[in-house]
């Protein structure tokens, strides 16, 4: 199918990419709470933290391009069969619609549709592990809300 190779420096592109993204969104963020108490806008960590991301993005499309593999998966492929991507590609689907909704709506609808909707785009057939999807989403929302003071907006 895919070889790691190509599928890791294809991903880490898009990591890198979607890494530029969030930052030039987190430079809308608003300073208030306790990052405002320090002096530092709210924007810092996130920046800081996609910046991390993108700088381990571009070593590993280093060890690729340089070396030609990173660890062990010199000559490995992604994906076992044609089922298998299809199945990782939805789940990215899934990841795109639901940073959609949230954009378009709220938190609330994304957080309700991101677990099936995940499970769904793998296969996944036990209605337990629907149930248990839904239940986190709840655990998530509670312990934002109520426990950590957060509007999930």
């Amino acid at each position: 199918m895919i070889t790691q190779r190509a599928a890791n420096i294809a991903f880490n592109i898009l990591v890198i990419v979607a890494a530029v993204f969030f930052a030039l969104e987190a430079e809308t963020f608003q300073t208030s709470g306790l990052l405002a108490s320090t002096g530092l806008p709210s924007k810092f960590f996130p920046q800081l933290m996609l910046a991390f991301i993108g700088l381990c993005s571009i070593i590993v499309i280093g060890a690729y391009l340089f070396r030609g593999y990173a660890g062990t998966d010199k000559g490995a492929s992604v994906f076992e069969d044609g089922g298998a991507a299809r199945r990782g590609l939805l789940v990215l689907v899934v990841a795109v619609a639901c940073y959609l909704v949230w954009s378009l709506w709220s938190f609330i609808p994304m957080l309700i549709l991101i677990g099936p909707a995940c499970a769904l785009a793998m296969g996944v057939r036990s209605p337990w592990m629907y149930v248990s999807l839904l239940v986190m989403s709840g655990i998530v929302y509670l312990v934002f809300t109520q426990l950590l003071n957060v509007q999930l907006t």
